[in-house]
């Protein structure tokens, strides 16, 4: 069995990417990987539990983007784990996903994009850009539908 790994904020297109993750999975009979990059809900993890772990259950019960998400997959029949990533930053943030799926052996990386202009890429960054320029496994970005942007 393979794995997908989806990166997911919670935003309009990332849940477009979780929906395409969970499609493209189960018609693959992959399991998935949902990462979500939250310093702050990773932080209050590490100070509550500094020596281990947190079980996904855990993760998930607090985190509402990654909880859904799971939620979404079981419902579809998916089996789904979760990883929270504490980074923050364009670069870093892209560059711990891949390595999440390195590390995961994940055989696709499915990613929504935000849908800015080139002026607001070139200053804000874009995660799913960064994500297919490290990435050694296919990356797929998903897109809001059309006349719809996060801008």
């Amino acid at each position: 069995m393979g794995t997908v790994l989806v990166a997911t904020d919670g935003s309009p297109p990332a849940e477009l990417a979780v929906d395409v993750g969970i499609q493209f999975a189960r018609g693959a009979g992959h399991s998935l990987v949902f990462v979500h990059t939250d310093p702050s809900i990773a932080g209050r993890l590490f100070t509550e539990n500094p020596m281990a772990g947190d079980s996904d259950d855990r993760v998930a019960s607090v985190d509402d983007i990654l909880g859904e998400a799971v939620r979404r997959a079981t419902e579809q029949g998916v089996q789904a784990e979760v990883e929270l990533l504490g980074e923050h930053g364009v670069r870093h943030v892209a560059a711990a996903i891949v390595g999440v799926a390195m590390a995961r052996g994940a055989d696709a990386i499915v990613v929504g994009t935000h849908g800015r202009g080139a002026v607001a890429q070139a200053i804000l960054g874009s995660v799913s850009h960064e994500i297919s320029a490290l990435a050694h496994v296919p990356v797929i970005v998903v897109h809001s539908p059309a006349g719809e942007s996060d801008e």
